[in-house]
This record gives C-alpha cells, sequence and structure tokens, in this order.
C-alpha cells in the first residue's frame, strides 16, 4: 500500500464528523437538562405549595413530573382538594395537575359539646351537677365547689369523654353570687347561655342578682347571655280576725313572706320520702353483686335479676342514684376510664327499660381507683369489674 493510500485511511471523512460533532452536543444537552430537571421540578413544587396553603390548605402537597404536577395530602372535602388542585394548575410552569391517589378526605371534627352545667343553692346547702370528660376535670369541678360551700356540699359529677369541660373557673363565683340572696336558687350553663331560676323577695333584687350572675359568668363566658327566670315570692295577707276585720301585725312584728297552708295536704305517718326509699335500696343492693367479665360491659343474667329488684325500690320514688362502674387495675387507664363508664351506663339502660326515671340515674367512671378486692388475683379482679349504686339524698 502506498503512502497515499495510507494517508486517505486516516482523514476523517466529512459526513461521518459530522454526525459525530451533533451527537456529542445533543448528549451534552441532555445531560445538562438532566442535571437541571430536578432544581426546577423542585421550585415548581415550591411556588404549588405556597400557592396551595393562601387558600388555607395547609396540609397540601405537591410534587412534580416534568411540569406535570401532582397533589397529595388530607382535605375536610373533595370540594377543597379540587381547590387544591386548581390553585397548582394555575402556577407559572406547570403543565398539568391533577389529584393523587393518595388523597385523603377527613372532614373536619366538630368541638366536643358540653352537657348543662348546674349550681344550685338552698340556704346553705349547694349542688353542682356536670358531666366532664375526665377525672382531672371532675376533680378541679369538686375542687371549686368544695371552695365555694360553706356548708353541705353534694356533687352530682359524671365523667363522659365525649364531653367538653364545663367553664370550672365560674363556679365559685356564682355559687358565692347564690348564697347571698335567701331561699332556693339555681344557675344553669348550656354554652353561652345561662337560666338563672328561684325566687326573690321583690323585682329589685331580681334584677339585681341576674345582673350579678351575668357579671360573673362573663368573667369565663364572654358572650354569656342571661335568661332571668327569677319570681317574686308572694306574701300571704294576714288572715282576718273574729267579726271580719283583718288583724294588723303587732308593731316591730315581721310579716313572713310566706304562710303553710295548714288545709293543705300533709305526708301521711310513714309516707315514702327520700330518706326511707334510700334504706330500702341499701338493704336491697347488699343482697347481691353486679358484676362483669373482662374487657365487657354485658350484663349477665344475675346482673339482670339483682337489678330487677332494685328497679322496684326505686321505679315508683323520686330518689336519685349513682351508678358507679369500676375496672381492674389491667390495661391502660383511658381504657379503665371508658370501660368503668359503660358498665354504669349499661346499668342504667336497664333500669330505664324497668320504668325507673332516667332523670333520676347519674353513671360515672372510676376506672380502677377504688378497689374492693387486691388485683393480684383473678378473683379479686373480677370483684373490681363492677357497678355500685347508691342513693343521692337531698
Amino acid at each position: 500500500m502506498s503512502l497515499a493510500q495510507i494517508v486517505a485511511l486516516k482523514r476523517p471523512r466529512p459526513v461521518v464528523f459530522s454526525v459525530s460533532l451533533v451527537v456529542a452536543w445533543l448528549l451534552l444537552a441532555l445531560l445538562a437538562f438532566g442535571l437541571r430537571r430536578e432544581p426546577i421540578e423542585d421550585e415548581l413544587a415550591d411556588r404549588a405549595v405556597l400557592a396551595v396553603r393562601s387558600h388555607g390548605q395547609d396540609g397540601a402537597q405537591v410534587s412534580f413530573d416534568g411540569r406535570d404536577a401532582t397533589v397529595h395530602g388530607t382535605f375536610p372535602s373533595l370540594t377543597d382538594a379540587e381547590a387544591a388542585r386548581q390553585a397548582v394548575a394555575r402556577v407559572s410552569g406547570a403543565r398539568t395537575a391533577s389529584l393523587g391517589s393518595d388523597i385523603h378526605i377527613a372532614p373536619a371534627l366538630l368541638p366536643a359539646a358540653a352537657r348543662p352545667f348546674v349550681i344550685a343553692v338552698d340556704g346553705d346547702s349547694l349542688t353542682v351537677t356536670a358531666t366532664v370528660p375526665d377525672r382531672v376535670a371532675r376533680e378541679q369541678v369538686l375542687g371549686a365547689a368544695a371552695a365555694a360551700s360553706a356548708g353541705t356540699l353534694t356533687g352530682k359529677v359524671t365523667v363522659d369523654p365525649a364531653v367538653a369541660a364545663p367553664p370550672v373557673t365560674a363556679l365559685a363565683d356564682l355559687a358565692r353570687t347564690l348564697t347571698t340572696v335567701a331561699g332556693e336558687h339555681k344557675v344553669t350553663i348550656a354554652g353561652s347561655s345561662v337560666v338563672l331560676e328561684g325566687s326573690v323577695a321583690d323585682a329589685g333584687e331580681a334584677t339585681r342578682l341576674g345582673a350579678t350572675v351575668l357579671a360573673e359568668a362573663r368573667r369565663t363566658l364572654p358572650a354569656a347571655t342571661v335568661d332571668n327566670r327569677l319570681t317574686v315570692r308572694s306574701v300571704t295577707p294576714a288572715l282576718p280576725a273574729a267579726g271580719g276585720a283583718a288583724t294588723a301585725p303587732a308593731a316591730g312584728a315581721t310579716t313572713p313572706r310566706s304562710v303553710t297552708d295548714a288545709s293543705a295536704p300533709q305526708p301521711a305517718a310513714g309516707a315514702t320520702t327520700p330518706q326511707s326509699v334510700a334504706g330500702r335500696l341499701a338493704s336491697v343492693v347488699a343482697t347481691g353483686r353486679i358484676t362483669f367479665a373482662t374487657d365487657s360491659s354485658e350484663l349477665t343474667e344475675a346482673d339482670r335479676v339483682h337489678l330487677d329488684r332494685i328497679a322496684a325500690v326505686l321505679r315508683e320514688s323520686e330518689l336519685s342514684v349513682l351508678l358507679a362502674g369500676h375496672a381492674d387495675a389491667r390495661g391502660p387507664r383511658v381504657l379503665n376510664e371508658t370501660l368503668s363508664l359503660a358498665r354504669a351506663r349499661a346499668a342504667a339502660a336497664y333500669l330505664a327499660d324497668q320504668g325507673v326515671s332516667a332523670d333520676h340515674l347519674r353513671a360515672a367512671g372510676f376506672a380502677s381507683e377504688h378497689p374492693v378486692e387486691t388485683n393480684a388475683t383473678e378473683a379479686g379482679r373480677a370483684a373490681n369489674r363492677r357497678v355500685e349504686i347508691s342513693a343521692l339524698v337531698p
């Protein structure tokens, strides 16, 4: 082979050389795009998330594949999810926007409802009736009631995890306010509504007490309104003297605000009173037990037989009773609180089905805080899984 032929073989051909240059430039361009693509997607995702969150959807996330967006997260409704998708679609640089398969719709939970909270005063006797969400709130209510009470205190405080806490801080002030006025008075708080009931000496006293109760309630409940249902006690006129003329009170004598009518029917000797019913109830309760299987709130046949005897005592009476549910010490506290309350409610529901007024039944759960036997043995734990029934004598 001649020298000229060798040189011709080594000389690059123009077409092949040009194609090689084009391929090289394409490879470099693809490499540069690949290196830049991820930062671009991250930038688009950041702008898209800001757009969504400006509409109040703080839980939304957005991912990009090139310029195609996918929305993820939890939304209160499908309408909110679609609004988020549209917000992403309007982001500059986004080509398409779709909802991801992992979208979750979870309606916003409504706040727990509060049960009516009742403060009743009769002289130096204070009664507080409330339903609270947990044991801590129960102790707060009873503590506030004890601080406000100067005499007899009756606490009818039950636990129900599904309710909101009552306005405990208003209790002491309202109780003290009610005790400044003679007679029976009651305040019922339901949300921001405050109902004031009872009797007073005159209209001026009714107005003053209503204004004070409103001011005390608004310290804790700024939006509180008062429905003043106080009545004025009537003064019975003096009975006419012989001959028909009315006898005026002697100088310095005090005219009674009310006089008991001696001709009205009076309780007969031996008539049923709350105290007498409470005594019979205690005797019947002592004849049996209401116990439960592990992790159960189902009444047994023996439980129902015992409750039938109790219902026979309560059915025709006005006596209120406390049904206290208990659990053994196994399991977490929150489970025992729920289970003990469920047991008390099961017993209360059965009594109501047997004709006992549901208004007179108070169910409360005390978890495993008050064992009657040791929790170290199965027999002891079985005894602790119980409902105890006792009278609430006014």
